[in-house]
């Protein structure tokens, strides 16, 4: 476990970093969840906000701390409250036992949330919208617009036109042009797709853990039963996937 950087907790295993990211190497668990947390804080911005201005901030989907343990660092925790969430229960041990400001929960395969209704005012989340099906997807939408504060800001990410064109460059680079074009019709079609599969890193993850798409029309389209759309940034998250800042609907 690598020493805490300028005020950051520790790295986690490199099996939690796998996990989470795709790869163990260090350096890019440590740039690209600094990154995320940037991301966030811009967002934001666009909308006028800063990350003081919310007393309560949940990250859906911290996993062992790639994005949170940056996080923690931005905060007041005198009088700021964060909280992470992850069905990754040896992720989430790694965070409570490692980041003193982080309050951890274990997260079931489908909702409820161990939290209060109108108990948050940020939720924040990096790619976990880009892997649930969609019954999935709107059972976790229903419950984040449950656990936010009437107003309160949702900032998550899904696969885009941009992402969905890398995954579909690198099918027709397997030979697989056929499958390739089924898929773009399935996309063009309905606006949302996704792909059934984990990789062996990702077993602890749950059973129905994927890849999703989405296209920004489809998102006004099925999301607007939850939240309004504040922004959308294309390609923002990692220089991959699209970011939205939502807001929750009030009665």
């Amino acid at each position: 476990m690598m020493e805490s950087v300028m005020g950051v907790a520790p790295l986690p295993p490199e099996e939690l970093r796998e996990r989470v990211a795709g790869t163990r190497d260090p350096n890019s668990f440590h740039l690209s969840g600094a990154a995320t947390v940037d991301e966030w804080t811009r967002a934001l911005a666009a909308i006028g906000k800063r990350l003081d201005d919310f007393q309560t901030i949940v990250d859906f989907g911290c996993g062992c701390g790639r994005a949170i343990r940056h996080l923690e660092t931005k905060i007041d925790p005198a009088k700021q409250t964060l909280i992470g969430l992850d069905p990754d229960a040896e992720a989430i041990d790694w965070v409570v036992k490692n980041l003193s400001s982080v309050r951890g929960h274990v997260l079931s395969e489908l909702p409820p949330a161990p939290l209060p209704a109108d108990s948050a005012d940020l939720i924040v989340s990096h790619s976990v919208f880009t892997h649930l099906p969609e019954d999935v997807q709107h059972a976790w939408l229903g419950e984040l617009r449950r656990v936010l504060k009437p107003g309160g800001v949702l900032i998550t990410t899904v696969h885009g036109d941009h992402a969905f064109a890398s995954f579909y460059n690198g099918v027709v680079r397997t030979g697989q042009a056929e499958t390739a074009q089924a898929l773009m019709n399935a996309m063009n079609a309905d606006g949302f797709l996704y792909i059934k599969g984990r990789s062996a890193a990702e077993a602890a993850l749950p059973e129905y853990y994927g890849a999703a798409f989405h296209k920004i029309k489809y998102v006004h389209e099925n999301w607007s039963q939850y939240f309004s759309v504040l922004a959308w940034f294309p390609k923002f998250a990692l220089n991959l996937q699209d970011t939205l800042v939502l807001q929750k609907l009030t009665p």
